[in-house]
């Protein structure tokens, strides 16, 4: 097997003297500040969607914080502190600037004014991930690398349904605004509501208080994924009407999505790689790997499935049944 191409960001962490395989550091930006519990008001206040630079502005302040002096190469190098935290002034010495010139880009001004190599070096200094990476390049005005689903509307090719329905576990095609095009059998055994009218990813799993219930330790498993999945896609698509909405309509329903979103700003699910979802009739809940991909020439939408981490026979027989083989009917399309 032959080794792919080096990321430009892997470079510049070797030149910069930054171990390239070294993970995003996931220390506590703010110790002591805990999430509120989630209520069910149905009209809290919602949010207002800042322009994109103002968004990136947000997330390097966030990004910036969760670093320590420690993480920093040459750390030894500098001043004795006092506050173990990373300054502007740190991380401009770090990429090798002035503190006013990244701190330009902490201030949202950014859009056309880093070189691409400027940029490397930020991602590379704060161990970004390839989302953020991604995010931080949008603000600079490059193009997206993710390659967002496109709108609802969007012709999705019949095989790619073939596929959605062929699948052994449960499966289902979302566009960019997180409304499910279409799901197999063992996704409907599994998520009923998946029945209704345009249903939406998102606004069920902040509007519906089931999804708080089938979705085991959901404000610390899977919340925080989904918010950096909706802020994510805003940040490819800032004029995708529908996913604003999307976006109104979560914040205004769930007290802890608009504290996240005020307060942890993230485009990075980098949560537990094995989650836990209830089915109905299943007793204990079942773990699952969540997997998304794009099929390959198809870039209406979004595969999402479900894959259990556990065999039939470990999960007993109510289980078993959850886990078994789907019915043979066609993939549902739930728009037309």
């Amino acid at each position: 097997m032959t080794a792919g191409p080096v990321s430009s960001t892997v470079l510049a962490r070797r030149r910069l003297g930054v171990d390239p395989s070294l993970s995003v550091p996931r220390h506590s930006a703010r110790a002591g500040v805990t999430p509120p519990a989630e209520g069910r008001s149905e009209h809290g206040p919602g949010v207002e969607l800042g322009d994109p630079q103002a968004e990136v502005a947000a997330l390097l302040r966030a990004w910036r914080r969760r670093l320590r002096p420690s993480d920093l190469p040459s750390f030894s190098q500098y001043p004795p502190r006092r506050k173990q935290s990373v300054s502007q002034n740190d991380i401009a010495r770090v990429v090798g600037s002035t503190p006013y010139w990244y701190g330009e880009l902490e201030r949202g001004h950014s859009r056309g004014r880093h070189t691409d190599e400027y940029l490397d070096r930020v991602a590379a200094v704060m161990r970004l991930s390839d989302s953020e990476r991604e995010v931080l390049f949008l603000a600079a005005g490059r193009r997206s690398i993710g390659g967002g689903a496109s709108p609802a509307g969007a012709t999705i090719n019949p095989a790619v349904l073939r596929l959605v329905d062929r699948q052994p576990h449960p499966c289902l095609l979302i566009d960019s605004a997180f409304t499910v095009r279409a799901y197999n059998a063992r996704a409907e055994d599994w998520f009923p509501w998946l029945k209704g009218d345009e249903p939406n990813l998102m606004r069920w799993a902040f509007t519906d208080p089931a999804a708080r219930r089938q979705l085991e330790r959901w404000d610390r498993d899977w919340a925080p994924g989904f918010l950096a999945q909706l802020r994510l896609a805003y940040m490819r698509e800032p004029d995708n009407a529908a996913l604003t909405q999307v976006i109104h309509d979560v914040m205004a329903a769930s007290d802890l999505a608009r504290w996240r979103w005020q307060n942890r700003p993230s485009v990075d699910d980098a949560g537990v790689s094995v989650r836990s979802v209830r089915v109905d009739g299943s007793g204990s809940p079942l773990k699952v790997e969540v997997v998304a991909c794009s099929p390959l020439g198809c870039s209406a939408a979004s595969m999402l499935m479900l894959v259990p981490v556990e065999s039939p026979q470990r999960t007993g027989a109510a289980a078993a049944s959850a886990l078994g083989t789907p019915s043979s009917a066609a993939a549902r399309g739930c728009l037309a």
